[in-house]
């Protein structure tokens, strides 16, 4: 331990004791004397990133974590990133918050001493509680449960939210990331699409990565192996990045991906119609609906089906009537109404976004646009097929992805429909080699609704509306949002506007940090100052806890047992995943501070509040919670195995409970046997893992005309009629939010589209491998600082040397960016590996506050420049625009590197 504490206080030589002061000068616990000599090795799974869900192996010699590694079993199968392997620095962190904490100075501000008391843990809950009880009874409305990366390690928090009855779990860590309405509506899934890398032959993938990006060692073998064996990657990127250089690099220019999406789509729909996978669009989307005048279904007036055009008896009949071929594409007369099918409408909704336009918008060269659609055509292979474990389907080795950068602007779920659309054209969804959804599979999530589409799911399904409104995310004004912290920050300031019949009282955070993860952090330091009471459970004294008036200190990830079902989310799938059933075990080191496990703070704050006994109290939503919401195949409790309603639990009885409820498990083997094995493992057949499977052929169907849209949109008009009320933000003119609840997508600008022209660069962001998101203060980490600050890319904007050239600017020029929202100051790289209308800036540096460690304080903090006015963010998916248009004006070198640059 001692050569571990000896690299920080390296870091810390020559700094003013301003920034040396520790969370708290409570002392390290000593090791137990009895563990001298003793060597052993831990379960563990990591939580150094935002998927989390890496096996590891945690070796110990006398008492002390000397080395973490990756377990030979799924999901990783041995490997570890960086970030894995220095999860030791982050657990002997001086800079944790070792033991309870009061703030004694009432002024907040990210500069301001809060002048932290020691308090005992009896003191700390006590406190929380009686707050908590005090809110409950004035409004259970008026208490915010804040949720964040950081402790995606709890099974409590769902729970403690049902036991106060508060509609408001307000996420940090999604309202830059709002990636996941089209994923619901298409696939039934959360949280996103993916490609299938087992198969798939041709991948186009747009503004995310595949996990060769940020490390993800999983992600990376996936794309490795399928590299080998032939694959074509196809990255549209502002950006050469790793992945880029594997494949074929396309850049474009920042905030325009929708043009290009557009134009690929126009060429598909007026350049390759003949070779679309027809059969796929008559037979597994609502393609041949035939379509009122006014965009709805036209629907039989006896079963109130909707109709398509029989082209052998030449008349419109139910969708499912036997021995019809429905029409594709036209318009056809009915009664006295001319109606075009689902297809023929959206079709004409494209014919203006041609290559040429397109290339105007984005910068690729038409021809470019025009080359990449015919191959993916081509390689789609429309109607081959291929048998796995007995079973035939269709074979379409194609996928078309994208992700946060091109989703979060105001036309970011339009672009991901729009890459639904094309991967529709093809047949390529849900079937091998193409676009599958992440998460579990089963006939559940596919199942047809009375109109033969599949039922939306996860966010595509709207918050139900409720007036005055009950959510202080505004939830009810944009029901399919993913996490709203941006929109609470107006609320709190001004709730009266927005109709709220309650105030906040109790703001409790969990594994956040709001200030550092959104858009202009000085909102979020001013909303802190309204809120009467605030109590964070954290790790390490960053910026949102040092606005709190209480800190609960939990233990690091190492020292915190968890027990996780493995869910496939993120990246890729190929045959290390699919078909996988997994329950991890971590069994946690030693801890070494006055700190608590996240979920017994939970339990005790709802215990000494009133809200853990009887019906509607914690235990009963241990009861009744899905933990991981994954339709019905995740670890809710089941019989036997329920808690009894009016007794105290033991965590570890919770979990053994727990396990033997999982669906997968044998009721029998519970924490004892996990304890022993570190891992259940179990694999269902690979055919098991399309969703074709279970819902063949016509059994089930996609959305190709986008209804759902129109039904939300319409809905939400009419609830603000009803009530004689304006949409908020919005209330001269709403176009800009109905414009994106249309069930065609078509081109819509961003805010940034009509900046002044002195902003003649697009700022964009993306994840290193060091910080893929700051999920266990990866930013604070010593080892992952001699490879960031190492790195010339990184706490730098990065320029094409055209661009740089025009500006009179070289590598180590020091200049001020300044968008419309906020400003940074930063180095400046040249390199060609960067589109020349872009300006690259990598990570979440920064901004850093009294009393967190001196790396949290280096670097520029991008989400400065980024915008919350909820009049610049997607109004169907809340998500907030992140390539702000910018000026660069070149400035004198500071003379404190320390603070403001990388180094």
């Amino acid at each position: 331990m001692a050569d571990i504490a000896k690299q920080y206080a390296d870091l810390l030589k020559d700094k003013k004791s301003a920034d040396v002061v520790l969370a708290s000068p409570y002392k390290w616990e000593k090791v137990d004397p009895s563990k001298a000599g003793e060597k052993k090795t831990l379960f563990g799974i990591c939580r150094h990133c935002m998927q989390g869900d890496c096996s590891t192996l945690v070796h110990m010699e006398d008492g002390v974590v000397v080395k973490v590694e990756g377990n030979n079993i799924p999901p990783n199968f041995g490997s570890l990133c960086p970030r894995g392997n220095a999860a030791i620095m982050s657990m002997y962190n001086p800079y944790r918050v070792k033991t309870p904490l009061m703030r004694t100075n009432p002024e907040k501000g990210l500069d301001v001493d809060p002048m932290w008391k020691e308090i005992t843990w009896d003191e700390a809950l006590d406190i929380t509680a009686a707050k908590l009880k005090e809110a409950y009874e004035y409004d259970p409305r008026s208490i915010v449960i804040n949720e964040g990366w950081g402790m995606k390690d709890t099974l409590l928090r769902g729970p403690f939210q049902y036991a106060f009855k508060t509609p408001n779990m307000v996420g940090s860590h999604g309202s830059l990331c709002a990636v996941h309405y089209g994923t619901g509506l298409i696939h039934g899934q959360f949280p996103v699409s993916l490609p299938d890398l087992e198969y798939c032959n041709y991948h186009i993938t747009m503004g995310r990565s595949l996990g060769v990006n940020f490390a993800t060692t999983g992600g990376s073998r996936k794309l490795s192996r399928a590299l080998e064996r032939g694959m074509r990657l196809i990255v549209i990127d502002p950006r050469c990045s790793h992945e880029a250089s594997k494949g074929e690099w396309v850049p474009i220019r920042p905030g325009s991906d929708l043009a290009f999406l557009l134009g690929m789509a126009n060429v598909m729909f007026f350049e390759l119609g003949d070779k679309l996978d027809i059969n796929f669009l008559k037979t597994r989307t609502n393609s041949c609906y035939l379509l009122t005048q006014d965009g709805w279904y036209l629907r039989d007036p006896e079963t109130n089906k909707p109709m398509v055009w029989d082209k052998i008896s030449q008349k419109a009949v139910p969708f499912d009537t036997k021995g019809i071929e429905p029409a594709l594409d036209g318009k056809f007369k009915v009664d006295t109404q001319l109606l075009a099918t689902g297809f023929t409408t959206v079709r004409a909704g494209f014919a203006e976004y041609t290559p040429e336009w397109a290339e105007e918008k984005c910068t690729v060269p038409a021809e470019t646009i025009r080359r990449i659609a015919r191959e993916f055509v081509e390689y789609a292979q429309v109607g081959s097929t291929i048998e796995i474990e007995g079973f035939t389907f269709p074979f379409r080795p194609v996928c078309l992805n994208m992700e946060r950068n091109v989703m979060s602007h105001r036309y970011g779920v339009y672009a991901d429909l729009v890459g639904k659309l094309i991967n529709m054209m093809v047949g390529a969804i849900e079937v091998p080699g193409a676009c599958l959804g992440s998460g579990y599979k089963g006939p559940s999530v596919l199942a047809p609704t009375e109109d033969g589409t599949m039922a939306p799911g996860c966010e595509s399904k709207p918050c139900a509306w409720t007036f005055p409104p009950d959510h202080i995310g505004l939830q009810e004004f944009f029901p399919h949002a993913h996490t709203t912290p941006h929109l609470v920050t107006y609320a709190i300031e001004d709730p009266d506007r927005f109709h709220f019949d309650y105030k906040v009282k109790v703001w409790i955070g969990g594994g956040v940090n709001m200030v550092r993860t959104n858009g202009q952090p000085e909102r979020f330091v001013n909303m802190f100052r309204q809120i009467p009471f605030h109590a964070d459970i954290v790790c390490h004294l960053d910026e949102q806890a040092a606005l709190a008036d209480i800190l609960l200190p939990e233990h690091s990830f190492l020292e915190r047992v968890r027990v996780m079902p493995f869910f496939p989310s993120h990246q890729s799938f190929d045959r290390d995943v699919m078909g996988l059933q997994m329950i991890q075990l971590r069994q946690p080191a030693p801890k070494l501070f006055n700190t608590k496990h996240c979920d017994e703070i939970w339990y005790e704050l709802a215990k000494r509040a009133g809200r853990l006994f009887g019906e509607g109290g914690l235990n009963d939503g241990i009861n009744k919670f899905d933990c991981h919401l994954i339709h019905d195949q995740g670890m809710s409790m089941r019989a036997p195995h329920f808690l009894e309603l009016d007794r105290e639990y033991d965590y570890y009885d919770i979990i053994d409970r727990w396990l033997k409820s999982w669906m997968f498990g044998d009721g029998v083997s519970g924490w004892k046997e996990l304890n022993e094995k570190g891992a259940f493992i179990n694999w269902q057949p690979k055919k098991t893992f399309y969703h074709y499977y279970h819902w063949p052929e016509d059994k089930t169907k996609h959305e190709f005309y986008f209804i759902n849209l129109l039904k939300v949109g319409t809905a939400l008009k009419g609830h603000l009629e009803e009530n004689n009320i304006p949409f908020p933000f919005f209330e001269d003119d709403a176009t800009p939010v109905w414009e994106c609840f249309e069930p065609v997508p078509h081109w819509v600008t961003s805010s940034e589209w009509n900046a002044p022209e002195e902003f003649d660069l697009w700022a964009f962001n993306w994840k290193p491998p060091y910080v893929s998101s700051d999920v266990g203060n990866v930013v604070g980490n010593p080892w992952l600082a001699e490879l960031y600050m190492a790195d010339p890319v990184e706490g730098a904007a990065c320029l094409n040397p055209v661009t740089a050239a025009k500006k009179g600017l070289k590598t180590g020029d020091w200049v001020r960016i300044t968008a419309m929202h906020g400003e940074i100051e930063c180095p400046i790289l040249v390199s060609e590996r960067f589109h020349p209308d872009s300006i690259g800036i990598s990570g979440t540096y920064g901004p850093g506050n009294h009393g967190a460690g001196p790396l949290m304080k280096r670097g520029p903090h991008y989400n400065r420049m980024v915008p919350t006015d909820p009049r610049t963010m997607d109004p169907v998916s809340g998500s907030q625009e992140i390539a702000p248009k910018v000026k660069v004006e070149k400035i004198p070198t500071p003379k404190n590197l320390e603070k403001k640059g990388r180094r």
